[in-house]
């Protein structure tokens, strides 16, 4: 469980930082459970994370796992095969936990007219297909956002001080699909979230900051994932 949690402190401690997911007692929390192994209150601190505790009580269901487990955290922030288990019809069971989180009716209602004909339950398609911002009203929808907010990776080329210039694969739009393309981003780090970061490390970087360290599984997965849902029409 611990493990699962600080996979998910990591990427949710850069939006909570910038205020627009979770409460503010949730940074600190975070922090300590990746950097001390303190991990006592942050299942707590998820679960008032408007789009993410939905998503994550839909893979328990889906996948027969607790909701903080670590497949279903990986499934949601860097994708597994556990995800291929989602059916169409269980697109309609994360619009029902968006209405017990909070999600605004309205909103709810316009996401039950947009019914996908594929459901992948993960960050991305929650970017893409929900759209960034939207549940919250925290930023605008568009490109800018999408990129900052989407798991992105690539190779570190160099490093200065608290900062990083990666090579991120992003997103580029056409008509009403998504593509990969790469862009070169100077974006930070932190010592206590990136220990020993080196050049020539894959990484993922949210919201403007590297927070993981990636194995050539987790590369695999998240490129794969991020391919499907890039498949479908938004």
């Amino acid at each position: 469980m611990k493990k699962a949690l600080q996979l998910g402190s990591r990427f949710s401690f850069s939006p909570n930082a910038l205020g627009y997911c979770g409460l503010q007692s949730a940074g600190k929390k975070l922090k300590e459970c990746i950097e001390k192994d303190e991990c006592k209150d942050v299942e707590k601190e998820l679960k008032n994370f408007i789009t993410l505790h939905p998503y994550l009580q839909v893979l328990e269901k889906i996948i027969g796992k607790p909701r903080f487990s670590y497949e279903t955290t990986e499934a949601y922030w860097l994708g597994n095969d556990l995800l291929k288990r989602a059916k169409p019809k269980d697109y309609l069971l994360l619009l029902k936990y968006f209405g017990k989180q909070g999600v605004p009716d309205f909103f709810i209602k316009e996401l039950e007219v947009k019914k996908p004909k594929f459901f992948i339950p993960n960050h991305l398609f929650q970017v893409l297909h929900v759209g960034v911002g939207k549940a919250s009203s925290a930023v605008p929808f568009n490109i800018k956002s999408i990129n900052n907010c989407m798991i992105r990776w690539g190779k570190v080329e160099k490093i200065t001080g608290q900062k990083a210039i990666v090579k991120l694969n992003s997103l580029k739009k056409t008509k009403n699909k998504y593509s990969l393309i790469k862009l070169k981003e100077t974006i930070g780090f932190k010592k206590w979230l990136t220990k020993d970061l080196k050049i020539g490390n894959v990484v993922a970087a949210h919201w403007g900051l590297v927070v993981k360290v990636l194995t050539k599984k987790e590369e695999g997965n998240l490129k794969f994932w991020t391919q499907q849902v890039c498949k479908l029409d938004f």
